[in-house]
């Protein structure tokens, strides 16, 4: 919530580099993602005559290390916009295979240079900045040289869905025990009463009310369930929680049983919006995000997804999961809670956050 949360994602990516044995691969996660994409290697028409030294950067002969490995994405540029097919034109040497992330997501199995130094890849995450990753690697499969560029992909898609009228705002985000001081004088209990960690009593009450955190240790804990032990939260009732895995949660769990999303779930009214519910917010689409505690540093598409529920949010109040306590004070700057905004509903302009 904001005492609960969620965010589920399917993605199928088909890969295919032309005369380079590359094998399907596949996925991107749901912020990020990239549903039933196609990357094709080889001739692409017209663009197959591009000049493979557009956007090579001048200096990146210096990367490369003592062996000579060295990897270059040298069309299109780093923070170019682009259309759909994406068409990367690569170098490779001293290298045996490479391989294309997304946002740290495979874009499918690795390939080898020899054969081809293209590939082709239609992206329905779109509308957002992307960080595309190349790595080369040695004949062992370890990573030998990298390069990464930023680009965003065009949104053609233009019906934001059906309006659902106006909508306001407020905050919440992933409450982390090393950002609190004093004393470990409060204990948080799972649903058996048992304790799971002391903390300072500030921590308890925050993440309370924000409904997830990250202990000192590492520990990622979520809203359980209400409990007879253990401190009274400050909006009533005593919380207990459920000790989560950090790398399927990172950043606590929605109202389903899935992985929170900063900058993309909202905690929302499930009688007035199913779970799931994908959404175009007008006033966000545009909105530089700042770049803030590792997240961020990109033009929002004003698309999110119903992913969380939360005690006090009724009606047309949206919670916005803004990730981190630091990111939550940007975009009060932006847009304050209890600002409107224009709504609508399962629109193919935010089809990508499909779960």
């Amino acid at each position: 919530m904001s005492s609960s949360r969620s965010a589920t994602c399917w993605i199928a990516v088909s890969i295919l580099a032309a005369g380079s044995g590359c094998a399907p691969g596949g996925g991107d996660d749901a912020t990020r993602a990239d549903a039933d994409a196609d990357v094709e290697g080889g001739d692409v028409g017209a663009d197959a005559d591009a000049d493979p030294e557009i956007g090579a950067d001048a200096d990146a002969d210096a990367d490369a290390d003592a062996t000579g490995a060295f990897v270059s994405i040298v069309d299109p540029v780093d923070g170019a916009t682009v259309d759909n097919p994406v068409r990367f034109v690569i170098e490779a040497r001293g290298v045996s295979t490479v391989q294309l992330f997304a946002d740290d997501w495979p874009l499918g199995d690795a390939w080898d240079p020899a054969a081809t130094l293209e590939a082709t890849y239609t992206f329905t995450g779109v509308g957002f900045e992307r960080a595309i990753l190349l790595l080369g690697y040695d004949a062992g499969g370890t990573e030998a040289a990298r390069d990464e560029i930023r680009v965003t992909v065009r949104n053609d898609a233009t019906d934001p869905g059906t309006p659902i009228g106006s909508m306001w705002n407020t905050y919440y985000y992933f409450a982390r025990e090393a950002d609190y001081s004093g004393a470990d004088d409060t204990a948080l209990y799972d649903d058996a009463c048992t304790e799971i960690a002391r903390v300072p009593s500030a921590y308890s009450d925050d993440v309370c009310v924000e409904g997830s955190g990250v202990l000192e240790d590492g520990r990622v804990i979520n809203y359980s369930s209400s409990c007879s032990c253990g401190r009274r939260c400050p909006t009533g009732g005593i919380v207990c929680y459920v000790v989560l895995d950090p790398a399927r949660f990172p950043w606590g769990m929605g109202s389903r049983g899935n992985a929170l999303e900063p900058l993309r779930s909202w905690a929302v009214d499930s009688s007035f919006l199913p779970f799931g519910t994908v959404l175009y917010a007008e006033e966000w689409d545009g909105v530089a995000i700042p770049a803030i505690d590792g997240l961020g540093g990109f033009l929002h598409d004003g698309c999110f997804r119903a992913d969380d529920v939360g005690g006090w949010i009724t009606g047309n109040h949206y919670d916005f999961f803004a990730g981190t306590e630091g990111m939550w004070r940007a975009l009060e700057a932006i847009h304050p809670t209890h600002s409107d905004f224009t709504v609508y509903r399962d629109g193919d302009r935010c089809a990508h956050l499909v779960p």
